[in-house]
């Protein structure tokens, strides 16, 4: 096996722990796969246009712990001409780092996020995910698409870029059967496996979780309601929150507030749930058998939280699946067609309720299923 190995997309300190837990678990899905080995080192590239710059000519050498094992990461810092010239002309310079580099890469495996093999948030967007997977196209490298869902296509144009990645791609994993159709007209062979995140264990830390507890994970994305193009659709979601907090007050069952996507000292403007949850919190009149969990959690540590959950009602897709991969009784609160889908994929039928633009009455609907649901199990 040649040394090197790009897994597009990698990141276990994004914002999003869902994202992070996306790359989390892309390792230990790739070495039961049998694609790569221990002592391999994951690589990626930054580009430079100053060489007087110092930082630009020193490569940046990490770290990085995953499942008991440390493996070497290596951002590579390259003249942006070797990149011009390989894009534009197929032209890999003699001698070049970039030739280098790809001479020992054995392999491309792409995340794109999860469900970023799709044009539904831009074309810019979709196509800033395929660089690696194009380098390694034009010379011949092996390319693994691990699982994700795949589409869908609003244009000819990138449905046309995808169908030809789909073909090269050596293997195709997909995570629900969203684009099963169009791979069966294609005659391209795929495999319907989970998630990745399910590949990556919860690490466990010092919190002692009461007897029974229920998890609460609110979406800045909705609450703030001013999330770009998603602006406006949810001015009742706050409402549900409360009343959802308040129906398990009444109960006398400790409700734990669980932020899944946020940066703790760099929070994001109008999607940070736990600056969210904060809100919510100092709102709350009373504050009986209510935790706010404000802390800067990894990824696997907040699937071991998750996983302590009596049940678990989540906004964020991955905050569900850890649930759900967990075994932890499931109610999804859901601002995207992907919910219903993702969820049936995991064998959980008729536990997600859309929040956009729901109103009062609907919000009445959603306890009123949270309650039936939560008395099934419990009561």
């Amino acid at each position: 096996m040649k040394p090197y190995i790009i897994i597009s997309g990698f990141n276990i300190n994004d914002n999003n722990r869902g994202t992070a837990a996306l790359s989390y678990g892309s390792i230990p899905f790739l070495l039961s796969h049998k694609y790569i080995k221990e002592g391999q080192i994951l690589v990626n590239f930054r580009f430079y246009k100053n060489i007087l710059r110092k930082r630009n000519r020193l490569d940046i050498k990490q770290s990085i712990p995953v499942e008991n094992m440390k493996w070497q990461y290596i951002t590579f810092n390259i003249f942006f001409v070797e990149r011009w010239l390989f894009e534009k002309f197929g032209i890999l310079l003699p001698f070049s780092k970039l030739k280098r580099i790809l001479s020992n890469l054995e392999l491309v495996a792409a995340i794109n996020g999860g469900d970023g093999f799709s044009d539904i948030y831009s074309t810019k967007t979709f196509l800033s995910r395929l660089p690696d997977i194009s380098y390694a196209m034009k010379i011949g490298i092996p390319v693994v698409l691990l699982p994700q869902t795949i589409g869908p296509f609003k244009y000819e144009q990138n449905y046309k870029i995808a169908v030809a990645i789909l073909k090269y791609a050596t293997h195709i994993y997909v995570r629900d059967d969203k684009f099963s159709a169009d791979l069966d007209t294609l005659g391209l062979r795929y495999t319907l496996t989970k998630d990745l995140s399910y590949y990556m264990k919860p690490k466990q830390w010092d919190i002692i979780v009461k007897k029974v507890a229920v998890g609460l994970n609110i979406s800045g994305l909705a609450y703030s309601n001013k999330f770009r193009t998603l602006s406006g659709e949810f001015d009742n979601y706050p409402l549900l929150v409360f009343e959802i907090i308040k129906y398990f007050q009444q109960k006398n069952i400790w409700l734990y507030l669980i932020p899944h996507s946020y940066n703790y000292s760099q929070p994001e403007e109008s999607n940070d749930d736990l600056i969210a949850s904060r809100d919510v919190y100092e709102k709350l009149n009373n504050k009986s058998n209510v935790l706010l969990i404000d802390r800067d959690l990894t990824s696997p540590e907040v699937k071991y939280l998750i996983s302590k959950m009596s049940f678990f009602i989540g906004t964020r897709m991955h905050a569900n699946f850890a649930a759900i991969y967990s075994g932890v009784p499931v109610f999804g609160l859901s601002y995207s067609y992907k919910f219903q889908g993702a969820f049936e994929a995991n064998g959980v039928y008729n536990r997600v309720s859309s929040i956009v633009n729901i109103d009062s009455h609907d919000v009445k609907l959603i306890i009123d299923k949270i309650d039936t649901l939560f008395k099934e199990i419990y009561e």
